[in-house]
């Protein structure tokens, strides 16, 4: 197949005589292309390059807007013209020089050869109205035949070589932005990654200084109930001695209350450090929810109107701590109320949702699954970003003194760790807030663990009692109470020693009272493991401020193993040893 490119002229000219000269310069025979290859072989030999001239398609117009109209249609054809010659004088319509000024409008790229006489326009004139262009010549009349085929074939390749060159410009200009697109493309991710890295690196700082803010205010919350232990228990020593001596007991009264007032704070700080107890049940999140709410009435006052949105069907159950739930609705519902001084709606709402792996991508807290959320919103006066990077922090509060502890909150967020959950929230100010909390379905559903039952009074007894406590005012005190009530008791301060006692009065001992979390490497866990594998009936009572992370479905001690917690009323205590005694098993 001949590939041979054949540029296209259009001879632009009123005489048709000139069409003919031209034709006869530009087209060539098939018998004169013959015979000119076979002479230049004779002459140079077979290895010779072909120095023929170029096969031109020849195009003819006779004014200037014909020439207008070939030149648009070649070039929306996409077969443009390589150049033209064009007369000058083309009477009646436009001259050469206003035709190429026109055809110039439609393809820029046309070489153009103008043909003139001396009589006609001269060089300077020509350029007054076009400009200056490396694609304008002029060939003066009469012309050579040999100079008109050597501007056609030269300037038809200076066409060709420059289409080449804008070809490949547009290819790399293709290439340019495709590549600048994909470049565009991966900054942006790469931008979207950084700030999603940025976000969660916050959020991890921030779940990091709650960690160790809990770690600080739970060992504060230790060591204080150990000391209100101590306050309560001689305060109902002295009450018990005074009896109730009008001069006296008022002010024993104010001790045992504000003594009870502190217990709650550090309650509370044990909340927020999650080494709270947490006996978990299978229970259904909207049936709860609506349980808290018949006692929230008196709480939130007239002016709060509470909105309840509860799905018909049954959420997933899941596995919470009764008491803990009602604490989180309660303190949510009084957190909005004083965000809502002059009244407003507290809106109440449950709902199933499935967390998606995109969800967990923007809240590093959160766990892909099923889940039952509470969501509790106010249209109170929101709140800035500074102020909701710390409210959950203890003891942070934006009440005026003496209105808050700034613990409510946190608590809340405790609360909802210890059960493998967690909160989102959003505020705006002027525009409200809102929480949202998330607890994970459970898989299996078992009943409801039996309440603790206290007896009617208390009674004491005879047996020996082991009592194992590193703070010796509380060690003192509790042996104390425990002979008054008629027990033997034999007294170590910390693991080892407590072994000690054992080995030697192993077959006296009827109980162990021990702390959880004493000195020495040896806790109250290990103590009792190993005292109860060498004893099947030895009764145990742990007992600590800390709480230790105990759970329902702890299996790192004795199966009969009671929790205590501190601070402890005399009474308490009492009870619960006899109870612990009287048990069967």
């Amino acid at each position: 197949m001949n590939t041979e490119w054949r540029p296209r002229i259009l001879i632009i000219d009123d005489n048709p005589a000139i069409h003919t000269d031209f034709r006869k310069i530009l087209r060539r025979a098939p018998f004169e292309a013959a015979d000119l290859g076979a002479a230049e072989a004779a002459l140079f030999g077979d290895g010779a390059p072909r120095l023929g001239q170029p096969d031109f398609v020849v195009d003819s117009a006779y004014q200037g807007q014909q020439g207008l109209q070939m030149v648009q249609h070649a070039f929306d054809e996409n077969v443009p013209y390589a150049m033209a010659f064009v007369d000058v004088r083309m009477p009646p319509g436009w001259d050469g020089v206003e035709t190429i000024r026109r055809i110039w409008e439609v393809d820029a790229n046309l070489h153009v050869v103008i043909c003139t006489a001396y009589s006609d326009f001269s060089w300077s004139q020509v350029i007054d109205r076009l400009g200056y262009c490396d694609r304008l010549v002029i060939l003066k009349k009469p012309f050579d035949n040999v100079e008109a085929l050597q501007l056609a074939s030269a300037l038809s390749e200076k066409w060709r070589l420059g289409q080449q060159i804008r070809h490949q410009l547009r290819d790399l200009d293709g290439l340019v932005s495709a590549r600048t697109y994909e470049l565009q493309q991966a900054n942006e991710r790469l931008k979207d990654e950084m700030e999603s890295r940025t976000r969660t690196e916050a959020q991890l700082r921030h779940i990091q200084k709650m960690e160790a803010i809990g770690q600080l205010a739970s060992g504060v919350a230790h060591d204080f109930n150990n000391l209100l232990s101590i306050v309560l228990c001689h305060t109902e020593n002295l009450r018990g001695s005074l009896g109730r001596d009008a001069q006296y007991h008022p002010a024993l009264q104010q001790i045992t209350q504000a003594a009870k007032r502190a217990a709650t704070l550090t309650h509370q700080l044990l909340a927020f450090g999650r080494k709270q107890v947490v006996r978990k049940t299978a229970v259904e999140l909207s049936t709860c929810v609506q349980g808290t709410l018949t006692m929230l009435g008196r709480i939130l006052g007239e002016d709060i109107n509470v909105i309840e949105r509860f799905p018909t069907t049954p959420l997933p159950w899941i596995q919470v701590d009764r008491g803990m739930l009602d604490q989180v609705i309660v303190n949510l519902a009084v957190n909005a109320r004083d965000a809502m001084p002059n009244g407003g709606n507290l809106v109440i709402q449950t709902e199933a949702c499935e967390i998606e792996t995109s969800h967990v991508q923007q809240h590093p807290q959160a766990k892909p699954g099923l889940h039952a959320c509470l969501q509790v919103s106010d249209s109170g006066g929101g709140m800035d970003a500074p102020t909701l990077e710390r409210i959950f922090e203890p003891f942070f509060t934006t009440k005026e003194p003496g209105k808050g502890s700034g613990l409510g909150l946190a608590t809340v967020y405790a609360i909802v760790q210890q059960h493998d959950g967690w909160i989102e929230v959003a505020s705006e100010v002027g525009r409200g807030t809102t929480f949202r909390i998330f607890f994970p379905a459970s898989h299996q559903v078992r009943p409801a663990s039996e309440s603790e039952t206290t007896p009617p009074f208390v009674t004491g007894g005879s047996e020996t009692i082991l009592v194992v406590e590193d703070e010796t005012a509380l060690r003192e005190l509790i042996s104390q109470i425990l002979r008054k009530y008629g027990y033997s008791v034999l007294e170590a301060s910390d693991g080892k020693e407590a072994i000690g006692v054992w080995k030697r009065c192993q077959d006296q001992v009827h109980l162990l009272l021990t702390d959880i979390v004493m000195p020495g490497g040896i806790s109250g866990w290990d103590l009792a493991r190993e005292l109860s594998e060498q004893d099947r009936k030895l009764k145990v009572i742990f007992t600590s401020g800390y709480k230790s992370e105990l759970s329902s479905d702890q299996r790192a001690g004795p199966e009969q193993g009671i929790f205590l917690p501190k601070p402890w009323h005399p009474c308490k205590l009492a009870q619960t040893i006899r109870a612990s005694l009287d048990a069967n098993g």
